[in-house]
């Protein structure tokens, strides 16, 4: 467990931060238990077994296993898994594993995979093995309407796409240029949504992605809108075909048909907007709980030095003497009777 130590001449202490491993844990995972992949990737997992057992078998969460040693190469699965799912076993003298291969993946791959070993008919609970597949999917394919008039030539569009477990965003290109939005991606439980500002009348292609992602031109064709016959139609034209923006200034809704008047033909610039960053997420999360932690440090490390010196200051404090009184008066009385006989 994650401990911090403080230390001082008069003594130290400990401080257990139990809570802190926990978040971790849930942000990282374990590597050897958990595995996170986006729709369409392929997934590699490693289940390690015993070399001297008898059977081993592979199981999605607690369903019917799909796949057992002793029957081969052969798997329980529908058609679809069959040309997605693979599984080798590698019976090697001192290292043995089933290495198991999922293309294509799609949401219903998420779960937990399960590994049972067995010997002579009873099951090795100990060995048991499990990884928790997750499977994360962006949003679905945008589609856009027109929305309000923006004054001169410039008019919003209205963008919407599925919600996916990944957080998104639209992109859209007109005349090879990235377009501004003039909203931040909003989302229900359903629905991603975002307000995007175009040219009335000329083509333009809008497409969804995630956070992370940035899609070029050529990628970004899920919809389009003010669609004609001509060249002009191509989501992906070339170089010089191409016009681009000068350095972005604050734009209100009275100097948006100024501003754009300016766009003239250049080299493109690859206008990238800010995504998010996991590593500064997590930085953000952790960073007040070490705070907090600190000051609770300190806090009991105060109380401890201020109780280890009050108990020093009652060690050396003198102890009074204390007479007895009764004793006293008698040995005075004693005196006194002894010089009245010496004075007769």
């Amino acid at each position: 467990m994650l401990q911090v130590s403080f230390h001082s001449l008069n003594g130290g202490f400990q401080i257990p931060i139990l809570f802190i491993s926990i978040i971790l844990i849930s942000l990282y995972g374990c590597e050897s238990t958990q595995l996170s992949k986006i729709q369409g990737q392929e997934a590699y997992l490693i289940f390690p077994y015993p070399c001297d057992c008898t059977q081993v078998t592979l199981q999605h969460s607690y369903r019917i296993p799909f796949y057992s040693s002793t029957d081969g190469s052969s798997l329980s699965l529908s058609q679809d898994q069959v040309q997605r799912y693979k599984v080798q076993n590698r019976n090697d003298t001192e290292n043995c594993a089933l290495e198991f291969t999922i293309g294509n993946l799609l949401s219903i791959d998420q779960g937990t995979y399960i590994s049972s070993v067995f010997k002579d008919g009873e099951i090795i609970v100990e060995q048991t093995y499990r990884i928790w597949l997750q499977v994360d999917f962006p949003p679905g394919k945008a589609s856009c309407v027109v929305g309000e008039d923006k004054g001169g030539e410039w008019v919003s569009i209205d963008c919407t796409a599925n919600v996916g477990s990944l957080s998104g965003e639209f992109e859209c290109y007109q005349g090879g240029v990235w377009m501004l939005p003039l909203s931040d991606p909003t989302h229900t439980d359903t629905l991603l949504k975002q307000t995007i500002l175009i040219k009335k009348s000329q083509p333009v292609f809008c497409c969804s992605s995630t956070l992370d992602e940035y899609k070029e031109r050529c990628e970004c064709n899920d919809t389009g809108l003010y669609i004609t016959d001509d060249v002009s139609n191509n989501p992906c034209p070339p170089l010089s075909e191409i016009t681009t923006m000068p350095l972005l200034s604050t734009l209100t809704e009275n100097n948006q048909s100024d501003y754009y008047s300016t766009m003239t033909s250049s080299i493109p610039i690859n206008t990238k907007h800010c995504k998010s960053n996991k590593g500064v997420i997590i930085l953000l999360i952790l960073l007040p709980i070490e705070v907090i932690v600190l000051i609770l440090s300190l806090f009991f490390h105060y109380k401890i030095k201020t109780k280890i010196r009050n108990d020093n200051n009652g060690k050396d404090r003198p102890i009074p003497l204390q007479l007895n009184t009764s004793l006293l008066n008698g040995q005075k009385m004693e005196n006194g009777s002894r010089k009245n006989s010496e004075s007769v």
